[in-house]
């Protein structure tokens, strides 16, 4: 099997430093409202334009915000729920710990599986080690045959390969 990174390894990398931008920015912004009253009495200044609040908290922000940060923070403005940043970052925080709690089944075969047989194959596997799972199927014709299945440490090494490896070292021995 290649050492390279796979896709997914590349998706999550991108999905942590998403999360993590968003929740340092946002953190930055409920530190900027905490620590300063008077910036706390202007953004709820409904009487002032959401735009104008807009500025000036991003002005109490080091180094600003990005753009997506900054569309989100001005619709919490506009919407009157900047003092709901709290509540966010809390919810935030435990849809990032699920998400990383959440574990990927990678199911490698000698040959690609039909339908039927990766849903019979995340059947068994759910069964056994829970619903919270996300599947990944891969194909490696070095197996020769059979399947490796890795849910995080744990891997069942079920293909040809092994088996003839664990002959020969038998043999050997």
């Amino acid at each position: 099997m290649s050492r390279q990174a796979q896709p997914q390894h590349y998706a999550q990398a991108i999905y942590d430093l998403a999360l993590e931008t968003w929740i340092r920015q946002l953190t930055a912004v409920q530190t900027a409202m905490r620590d300063d009253a008077g910036l706390r009495s202007e953004l709820a200044n409904v009487e002032t334009a959401p735009s104008h609040r807009l500025q000036r908290l991003e002005k109490a922000v080091p180094g600003g915000l990005d753009a997506e940060v900054h569309k989100f923070v001005g619709a919490l403005l506009e919407a009157s729920q900047i003092d709901q940043i709290d509540a966010i970052l809390v919810e935030l925080g435990r849809l990032a710990r699920i998400g990383a709690a959440r574990k990927t089944a990678r199911v490698t075969s000698a040959v690609t599986l039909t339908s039927a047989e990766q849903e019979a194959f995340r059947d068994k596997v759910t069964r056994r080690f829970g619903p919270d799972l996300e599947f990944q199927f891969e194909v490696d014709p070095a197996l020769l045959g059979g399947i490796v299945l890795r849910v995080g440490d744990q891997v069942i090494d079920g293909s040809v390969a092994a088996r003839l490896a664990a002959m020969r070292d038998q043999l050997t021995a």
